[in-house]
């Protein structure tokens, strides 16, 4: 604890020096002066009886003519050489800033000071008598620290100066001076521009723009001038340490252009303008934004032509900042589109673009995250009408991966990055968000098809490591996870939850016509026999149980409940489009479609949805009868009977026992089993698995589990009776089974 009290007031002393230093050091002079004033008359009666004969006086006056002649020799000799240096080291900076940094007033008044007060204490040699000689001592005293003190002060001055990061935030600071001077004459002007009238009662629905000070800027037209200089200072800093390798000034500059930028903006107010769908405005073109764009533009050219990693990831990064500074511009209009973000965006999103063809895999992979980034503040700002282009861009982008191996981290970074924008649009407070779901679905549906051209592996699949971010359900920080995160904290929501109705609202918007893209994408995967199929077999009942969560929350009216319920069946209706020849069968039931379907049904009815989970009752006695009549290794058609006895049983009622024995006599008789030989052997199984209830065949089987924790008594004849409707010829004969 002493230590870290030690360390918090090592840092507020810091912090106060750097705030009040410089006039702290020139109040305490000053005290420090006053105070040793008072010793002069003891001094003077010291000195005096020293002095009183003409011989010694004369020896103090060629004291003082002596240190005042060295003084002003060395005042000399020192402002020439750290003028010289000064010089030497800022000569190659841009012609206006090496001006107005050559003429610092600070330095030349420093050295004009240290000068006079050298030829001062040469002229006290001009003493007479030894009456004032106590006060001729003690300025001569303090004149030459003064000078010493100068000298140190002149020479960190000059250091300062020729330090690009000093010499950086001086040119902010004095264009941020200047602008907020121009603010200043826009507002005392405001009167000499009115008409006098008095001003009505504005609409609030109608612009509210500052129209004396737009008008004001338009008269004068140079007000920008000093900002648009300042840029060009910063531009060329960063482009020139850029190419010497100093990336940490060439940061430092492009932080410069950002905060020029922010000036810019705060200093303007509402007299931005935003651009109109059927009309064209022209003050919607701003000329200083277009110029800093347009510089940034070319800094990561150059950087693309140098191959200079680093120069083109800050260009990029200083395009996604300015989207940020851009983001605040009050366009004094309702419901007014961000403009110049979008502007900025879309120079972020060309460069980006620019760059695939320059085997730039990390640049990609940072342009993306940015592109994701300025998404995110887009979609808090403008709503999801904002994210459109870019999240169609991030799309065509991340398909890179498929042409490049090198290139398929940059797929899965804008995997991740369209998976967080799918679950911001879930958090968003703004309405609509079915289009920009849905653009979201298209671009993860293009680069998952794109990408399942790649061939597979079997162990390592490369389709689901690198779409994992978004489909994965066993990633931690996939999609899934956290809309699970969300769905719980929505269910655990008050019924008047303001928020919790928001993500209902838009988890409703956000899973309409998911099934069409989930249906292309399961069918495609299973087309080219992928191990992305696990993928989409548990992304679909996982969020099938979430949309069913979520209509139970307490803050869920009947509306969206049934709105809610009804996307959940027809997305867990996609399984239902599974071709059934032989390969594909035994190909689906590697990832265990029908434990899934069970899981699916057991969850629908434990949540309160037993229309949906019959529903899927029927889903799973449907496969049953396609799968089960092939050899899949799996038992297919054994399992599927036991999870369609098991969720009779769950429905507690004789109606629900009844219907699946009619359902599956309906399909018998339909000839849904052909083959004879297969259904004896899979009744006979059936009949031992029911004289054997009491144990486990597979311990991570939601089926077994299932049968486990249903009624024995009920289970054995009912598994007995659908045995027997599957063979009538094996009546009363079972497989033996072994006690393991």
């Amino acid at each position: 604890m002493l230590w870290q009290r030690l360390y918090s007031f090592r840092y507020r002393y810091l912090v106060w020096q750097r705030r009040h230093g410089p006039y702290a050091t020139i109040i305490s002079l000053l005290v420090l002066i006053i105070i040793s004033a008072s010793w002069i008359p003891t001094l003077q009666g010291i000195l005096e009886r020293s002095f009183v004969t003409e011989a010694r006086l004369a020896l103090l006056r060629s004291l003082f003519l002596t240190i005042g002649g060295a003084l002003i020799g060395a005042a000399a000799i020192v402002s020439s050489l750290v003028l010289f240096a000064m010089q030497v080291n800022i000569e190659r900076m841009p012609h206006g800033l090496f001006r107005r940094l050559s003429a610092d007033r600070r330095l030349l008044s420093a050295f004009a000071a240290t000068f006079l007060l050298a030829v001062a204490i040469a002229g006290l040699s001009l003493i007479q008598e030894p009456k004032r000689i106590g006060i001729f001592v003690f300025a001569a005293f303090w004149g030459t620290g003064i000078i010493l003190g100068l000298f140190l002060y002149g020479y960190r001055r000059a250091l300062i100066l020729v330090n690009p990061v000093r010499q950086l935030d001086m040119v902010v600071r004095q264009t941020e001076r200047e602008l907020r001077a121009w603010a200043r004459r826009a507002k005392r002007a405001a009167p000499l521009l009115s008409d006098g009238s008095k001003e009505l009662q504005a609409d609030p629905y109608a612009p509210q723009h500052d129209l004396k000070r737009t008008a004001f800027f338009q008269l004068n037209r140079g007000w920008t001038d000093g900002a648009q200089q300042s840029v060009r200072y910063a531009v060329s800093f960063a482009r020139r340490y850029a190419e010497q390798g100093d990336y940490e000034v060439s940061a430092v500059a492009m932080n410069a252009i950002i905060r020029v930028n922010a000036a810019y903006v705060k200093a303007k107010e509402r007299t931005f303008f935003a651009n109109q769908l059927m009309f064209d405005n022209p003050l919607a073109s701003d000329g200083f934004i277009n110029d800093t764009l347009e510089h940034l533009r070319q800094t990561a050219r150059i950087g693309v032509s140098r191959s200079d990693e680093q120069q083109i990831e800050q260009a990029l990064q200083a395009m996604a900042d300015l989207v940020r500074v851009y983001l605040t511009i009050d366009y004094a209009t309702p419901h007014a589109s961000k403009t110049h973000a979008h502007l900025a965006a879309g120079y972020l999103t060309g460069e980006v673009e620019r760059i695939v063809p320059h085997n730039a895999p990390d640049v990609l992979m940072e342009g993306v995250r940015l592109m994701g980034r300025c998404a995110d503040m887009l979609l808090a700002a403008d709503g999801p009408q904002g994210i459109t282009t870019l999240v169609q861009k991030i799309g065509i982008i991340s398909c890179a991966g498929v042409v490049r191996e090198d290139y398929r981290p940059v797929t899965s970074t804008g995997v991740a990055q369209l998976a967080r924008l799918s679950f911001n649009l879930l958090r968003t407070n703004s309405r609509e968000v079915q289009f920009a779901a849905r653009d979201i679905r298209n671009s993860m549906k293009l680069i998952a098809k794109l990408f399942m051209t790649l061939p597979d592996a079997p162990l390592m699949s490369v389709h689901s490591a690198y779409l994992a971010p978004y489909y994965s359900a066993t990633s931690a920080q996939g999609l899934t996870v956290r809309l699970s995160e969300l769905v719980n904290a929505v269910a655990e929501a008050p019924a008047d939850d303001v928020n919790a109705r928001h993500v209902i609202d838009n988890f409703r918007e956000w899973a309409d016509g998911m099934y069409q893209t989930e249906k292309d994408l399961l069918l495609h995967a299973i087309e080219k026999r992928s191990q992305f199929t696990f993928d989409m077999i548990h992304w679909i009942k996982a969020v099938t149980t979430m949309l069913i969560a979520v209509s139970n929350a307490a803050a869920c009216d009947e509306h969206r409940q049934q709105e809610l319920r009804k996307h959940a069946a027809w997305l867990i209706a996609v399984f239902t489009w599974v071709p059934d020849d032989e390969e594909t069968v035994k190909f689906v039931e590697n990832f265990g479609m029908t434990e899934t379907l069970f899981e699916a049904a057991v969850d629908a009815r434990r949540r309160g949805c037993p229309e949906l989970a019959d529903d899927i009752g029927k889903m799973l006695l449907s496969w049953t009868f396609k799968a089960g009549r092939y050899q899949t290794g799996w038992a297919t058609l054994e399992r599927g009977v036991y999870g369609l006895v098991t969720l009779a049983l769950l429905a507690d009622d004789a109606v629900s026992e009844t219907r699946l024995k009619a359902e599956i006599s309906a399909g018998m008789t339909a000839g849904g089993l052909p083959e004879k030989e297969l259904r004896d052997r899979a009744a006979m199984e059936i009949r031992g698995r029911a004289a054997s209830l009491w144990q486990y065949d597979h311990w991570s089987s939601a089926i077994e589990n299932g049968m486990a924790k249903a009624d024995h008594e009920k289970l054995k004849p009912l598994l007995e009776d659908v045995a027997d409707l599957i063979s009538p010829e094996t009546k009363g004969k079972a497989a033996s089974r072994g006690p393991f």
